[in-house]
């Protein structure tokens, strides 16, 4: 497969992992956990500035958040951005997580192109697999923007 292919992929494995389609809820991730993950699929410091505001409909789930985890100081500036792109792309529509993804942390060129990754257990592998293959009309699209991006 292509590294834009295995970079969507690695994006997907990220959200499914934090996804409610896979019985995981995202308030009951740690901040760190959450950087963990990122560092392993992602694999690059965001590149969008720091989100100092919360948009209205985020507001009740930072706040709730926040409260859980009582870190708020440690994590604010590493976790929010990251807790704001999960947040924002819970459906796992392709095109939707492309966009939030850039809104939010940078450009998804920049994310691991390293096929293969480990660290979900099979039932979850073979969950992302579904997915990917469910949206491949939309992957599709994507492959052919990153493409685009690359000759540009």
């Amino acid at each position: 497969m292509s590294k834009e292919y295995n970079q969507i992929v690695n994006l997907y494995k990220f959200n499914i992992n934090f996804s409610k389609y896979a019985d995981n809820k995202l308030m009951d991730m740690s901040p760190d956990y959450i950087l963990e993950k990122y560092n392993h699929w992602i694999g690059f410091t965001p590149t969008v500035e720091y989100k100092m505001y919360t948009p209205d409909d985020m507001f009740t789930f930072f706040l709730n958040y926040w409260k859980r985890w009582r870190v708020y100081e440690k994590y604010s500036v590493e976790v929010k951005n990251i807790l704001m792109y999960l947040y924002s792309s819970q459906s796992l529509q392709a095109t939707e997580m492309f966009s939030k993804f850039e809104q939010y942390i940078g450009s998804v060129s920049m994310i691991s192109d390293v096929p293969n990754k480990r660290g979900l257990h099979v039932l979850t592998e073979e969950f992302v697999l579904e997915v990917v293959e469910g949206n491949s009309e939309n992957m599709k699209v994507i492959l052919r923007e990153m493409k685009l991006r690359t000759l540009v």
